[in-house]
């Protein structure tokens, strides 16, 4: 396994400004694999598990002293920590709430000291506790995008071809059919490192199966009794409402909107459903035109989101890469790789365009921002289509110049009207 946050995190280390280093983001998409593979670069690596090891929630108890707690860590590993050759790992940190404050003092205490922690479900903690602004960085780690995905198959100079944006008809094919494949595995670590090592799709969809059935056992872990049934109606309602405006009555019509809204609350803060929320896209920056009320919701793994929808993976993989009729699933693949390539800092923030009139309805899939422009984006299902929302939206927008159309098409320009493979949307982020 490789991933591309672990570049990051040697950045993270060399910096003398560094604070502790919170990583967030679903379970199982991999954040304890990350700090171990990252603690092989360190002389020692001490790793705490504060959901299996209960002892060591009394060294956070009481007033914090990091010194103190230093030296019991120490004795308890019967190791010595040094600044900068060893790796402190905080996992589940969210299980200890006193381990969770301490990460200030280290800051404040103890600032070479290179202290990671991690948690499942560590947002509902900071939403409870907070954290000291300043005082530590953050981390989004999501499953994994098609470019790591290209780069764990051993097909880097694939990924890297992406980056010139060029046609080539053989190439071209050779990612069709990767990116098909990844289409239904999705990006978890664990789907992705079975079909690496038997590249059998039962095996894969078993273990995607077992993902969602451990994402259903959590809900009893951060939902009330009572609100368990709202959580796990609207957990298997998204993905039949993939880039459609969230309609709460749509999920259950006998439940109030607030019993509702709130369960979606929850997964979002879990970090399985996301939020991509209507814009006036006027201006920059796209969230202060933000409009709370209208949001499209979409999922954070696509081959988890189309194991629910129950794909026939049979046919899938027999039939030719068509996504005709399946122009949801495409708009799935494109929300979750705008946000593999965001900020990694924060979490990423996705954007839709929408105007409502009896006249002319219209609607721009997402909107995104790049080099102080603002770009609308059309997602198509077919490498033809009209594109009339676009057209509409760069006559209501001067401050757009030109927009992005993603299909199953090649790469082109003509007038104000970029296209793009659905494959070659990190060559054209980064480019």
């Amino acid at each position: 396994m490789q991933r591309d946050r672990l570049k990051d995190l040697e950045q993270w280390r060399h910096d003398p400004y560094h604070k502790p280093l919170l990583i967030r983001g679903c379970r199982q998409v991999g954040k304890s694999w990350l700090v171990r593979e990252f603690g092989k670069q360190f002389d020692t690596f001490i790793e705490i598990n504060f959901e299996k090891n209960k002892l060591v929630h009394s060294y956070f108890s009481g007033d914090i002293n990091i010194d103190v707690i230093l030296e019991k860590l120490a004795l308890h590993h019967r190791v010595k920590i040094t600044p900068g050759k060893t790796l402190l790992f905080f996992d589940e940190i969210q299980t200890c709430e006193g381990a969770l404050q301490s990460l200030r003092y280290f800051k404040e205490d103890k600032p070479d000291i290179h202290i990671i922690a991690a948690g499942s479900l560590l947002d509902f903690a900071l939403n409870k506790l907070g954290i000291a602004v300043g005082r530590v960085q953050f981390l989004q780690l999501y499953p994994l995008s098609f470019g790591e995905y290209l780069t764990v198959l051993g097909l880097q100079d694939l990924r890297e071809f992406l980056f010139k944006q060029q046609n080539d008809p053989i190439v071209d094919q050779q990612l069709t059919d990767h990116l098909k494949n990844y289409m239904w595995l999705g990006g978890m670590p664990a789907v992705i490192n079975a079909w690496i090592a038997d590249r059998d799709p039962v095996i894969c969809q078993s273990l995607q199966d077992e993902i969602i059935e451990s994402y259903q056992i959590d809900f009893h872990r951060y939902a009330k009794q009572h609100e368990i049934p709202h959580v796990t109606k609207v957990f298997e309602s998204i993905p039949a409402m993939i880039g459609k405006k969230f309609i709460y009555s749509y999920v259950d019509q006998h439940s109030r909107v607030d019993v509702i809204k709130n369960a979606l609350m929850l997964l979002e803060t879990a970090g399985i459903a996301i939020l991509c929320h209507h814009t006036s896209a006027n201006q920059l920056p796209l969230g202060a035109q933000q409009d709370d009320k209208k949001f499209k919701v979409y999922y954070f793994d696509i081959g988890i989101a189309q194991r629910l929808l129950g794909l026939d993976i049979k046919q899938w993989l027999i039939k030719s890469f068509r996504l005709s009729n399946q122009g949801e699933i495409a708009e799935q693949l494109v929300a979750q790789e705008l946000m593999a390539y965001e900020n990694f800092h924060k979490r990423a923030k996705l954007y839709y365009w929408h105007r409502e009139a009896k006249s002319s309805n219209a609607e721009i899939d997402f909107v995104i921002a790049k080099n102080g422009d603002i770009i609308p984006v059309e997602v198509k299902s077919a490498a033809k289509g009209r594109m009339k929302s676009l057209q509409l939206f760069l006559e209501s927008h001067p401050n757009s110049e030109f927009g992005l159309k993603i299909s199953t098409g090649q790469f082109a320009q003509q007038n104000n009207l970029i296209e793009i493979p659905l494959f070659g949307i990190e060559g054209y982020l980064y480019s």
